[in-house]
Order: structure tokens, then sequence, then C-alpha cells
């Protein structure tokens, strides 16, 4: 199981965009790529009936796509508004893919705080979500 993901800055900034764009709501998506070096970000709508602290991947028949362009799903990708970047209890357990990395956007610092000196941007951090609940971190290289 690798430990990290090479996820280049103009796809951190497509999920960051799409992060944003989606707020409140949470986004979703796919990373497609080859070997742990993401190529691709693939957006998709989020499907749950409750986006503002949910996701659930519409399109999941965009996995068989990736692989048929002969590429690997190496990530899946989801923001938290207001919350860190850190898998809650929801997403382990809706973590079906143990063998993908997961990528989580927090937008949490990414306006001004009243009375600090903001703002202070997303932060992106990766992870891996084992079938017994088990949480890696994943490095993000550039």
């Amino acid at each position: 199981m690798t430990r990290q993901l090479v996820l280049p800055q103009a796809l951190r900034d497509e999920i960051v965009a799409h992060a944003r764009a989606e707020a409140p709501k949470e986004c979703c998506g796919l990373i497609a790529g080859r070997e742990g070096r993401a190529t691709r970000v693939i957006r998709c709508t989020n499907a749950s009936p409750t986006p503002e602290v949910r996701y659930t991947i519409a399109e999941l028949r965009r996995v068989v796509e990736i692989e048929d362009a002969g590429e690997e799903l190496v990530a899946i990708y989801h923001s938290h508004p207001r919350s860190p970047a850190y898998p809650s209890p929801t997403d382990r357990r809706e973590a079906h893919w143990p063998d993908t990395a997961y990528v989580l956007v927090s937008l949490r610092y990414d306006a001004p705080v009243p009375g600090g000196k903001g703002p202070f941007g997303p932060e992106l951090h990766g992870y891996r979500i084992s079938d017994r609940d088990a949480v890696w971190e994943v490095a993000l290289e550039p």
C-alpha cells in the first residue's frame, strides 16, 4: 500500500476551486492517474440528500471510463466546508475503496476570521481508509 500520491499543483487548484464553487455544500469527485501519479480530476455531482454534511458520488460509472482509458482510480476527493480535512466517522464508515486514496479539502480557514489575520487558505490532505475503519495519512507530493 503506497503512502504517497503525486498530486500536481494544477490538480490541487482544480479540487480547491470545485470545493469553493460548491460551498457550503460538500463537493466530490474522482482523481485518475497511473502508478500513484494523478493526471486528471473528474468533478462529480454530490447526490446526497444532505449535501452540506455528506457526499454521495452520483457518477461512479466514471470509474469504468477511467479504467477503459488505461488509467486507474488513484483517489476519491471531497470537501469539508466547515470542518478539518480529516475523515469523519461517516467518511470512514462509507469508504469502500481501501486501495484508493481519499483526498479531503477543508475550507474552514479559507476566509478571513473576524478579528483575525486572514485569509489562511484551504487545507488539503490525503488518506487511506481500511475496511476496518483505520486511517493512514498519505503524503501528497507536488
